[in-house]
């Protein structure tokens, strides 16, 4: 199916989608009732419509081939089926266990569309895990449960690109859910769920590790408990393939759009040219702001318990990455978007949901036109005289002003006292 076909049929469900939020908004009453009642109905209902039929519809009925990162999944999991050795036998830019996680559904159905489908199921498993963590202090969980799942963001990365960073979320949650059954002695259980996400997910996960190390009661503990899972399983992929383990990090060397770089580049190359050559101390720097950034908001918030900020640490972190780290793609919003959907977004404020909205239309929209146009590189303010360059570039500064709305909404999470929070 020709990309520009794609994408309108991208742009016709968006609309359908958004529609579909405004539904939810106006019966708002009626699924909090169901809440209360029929929850578990509700979300199995809403998960048959909006995730494993439309599955159905586009891989059995119409016979679409996987888009987006698929392709590559399923080429390194076909090579962990076959007891490959990650990095030394196929290429994987993720963390070492990934391929062979991924492979698990194509035991069952040798078939890109099968690892689709397990996407969808862990983002299911992910979303039902978080919506029953809010339901008691939350109302609304299951609006917020229905406006997720309907968002086109969500929709087109999970169900139609299969993307993976939702486990991003999944694995912060888990450390949430730890951190409240645990509310004193927490660090070993932290220190273990860390470490298993830095084996079976990206290395960007590291982000998140400074800013909780400074909100933990005892980092060192929570080290040293990585340590002793991070350093054998170092040790034995050094001793099997030598530095190739640094595969994942080679990643970082491209660079990539919405961040604050791709937007300030024009003015940026007044002072100094940006090319391959040094475009990784470009993403060092991103890198350093990043963690110096959340580093900063979880000193700051340390009057509060990890309980209170870890989710808010959490977005801050990676929409902060978003906005600073240059090889950061539009993709990485799902890694915390069901996070803001239920931690920072206000269901009755309808400006909140407006720019819940930009920014996931954005997300569809802008990197099909940043390709249609061959994906420019903004070097001189001169190339914004071309408007369709100019019309990408706009909607890319939306796009990084909304990722600071959510930053800015995330630290006032953080910092603010507990007893000076709404009730």
């Amino acid at each position: 199916m020709p990309i520009l076909t794609v994408f309108y049929i991208k742009v016709i469900l968006s609309i359908g989608l958004t529609a579909g939020i405004i539904w939810t908004q106006w019966k708002s009453a009626l699924i909090a009732e169901w809440q209360q009642k029929n929850d578990t109905l509700a979300f199995t209902l809403g998960f048959l419509i909006l995730r494993l039929l439309p599955w159905i519809a586009i891989f059995i009925i119409l016979d679409q081939e996987p888009r987006g990162d698929v392709p590559f999944f399923f080429y390194k999991a076909e090579g962990a089926k076959a007891g490959g050795f990650v990095y030394r036998d196929f290429w994987s830019y993720h963390a070492p266990l990934f391929a062979y996680i991924i492979s698990l559904p194509i035991w069952l159905w040798h078939n890109a569309r099968a690892i689709v489908l397990f996407m969808v199921l862990m983002e299911t498993l992910i979303l039902w895990i978080t919506y029953r963590s809010y339901k008691q202090e939350k109302s609304n969980a299951l609006q917020a449960t229905f406006l997720y799942w309907m968002l086109p963001a969500s929709f087109m990365y999970i169900l139609i690109d299969g993307q993976e960073e939702v486990w991003f979320w999944g694995l912060a949650l888990w450390m949430w859910i730890h951190v409240r059954k645990n509310p004193v002695n927490y660090e070993t259980g932290l220190g273990v769920i860390f470490a298993i996400a830095l084996l079976t997910t990206k290395a960007t996960f590291v982000f998140f590790l400074p800013p909780l190390l400074l909100s933990v009661r005892n980092p060192v503990k929570m080290l040293l408990v990585m340590a002793a899972i991070g350093l054998p399983a170092l040790a034995f992929l050094y001793w099997q393939i030598g530095d190739l383990f640094l595969m994942p990090i080679q990643h970082t060397e491209q660079l990539m759009t919405p961040n604050l770089f791709s937007i300030t580049r024009p003015f940026i190359e007044l002072f100094v040219h940006i090319d391959h050559t040094n475009s990784t101390a470009v993403n060092w720097i991103g890198l350093i702001i990043t963690m110096v950034l959340v580093s900063y908001l979880a000193y700051r918030g340390r009057e509060n318990t990890l309980i209170q900020t870890l989710p808010s640490l959490f977005i801050a972190t990676f929409a902060c990455m978003m906005i600073f780290q240059a090889s950061a793609p539009g993709a990485y919003l799902i890694a915390y978007v069901l996070a803001v959907v239920f931690e920072i977004v206000d269901l009755r404020n309808n400006k909140h949901l407006l720019i819940l909205l930009v920014l996931s239309w954005l997300t569809v929209v802008q990197p099909f036109v940043n390709v249609w146009i061959k994906q420019p590189d903004y070097t001189e303010f001169s190339m914004l005289a071309n408007p369709a360059y100019l019309g990408e570039w706009i909607l890319q500064v939306i796009n990084v002003a909304c990722f600071f709305w959510i930053v800015k909404k995330a630290a006032i999470k953080i910092v603010t006292p507990n007893y000076l929070r709404p009730a």
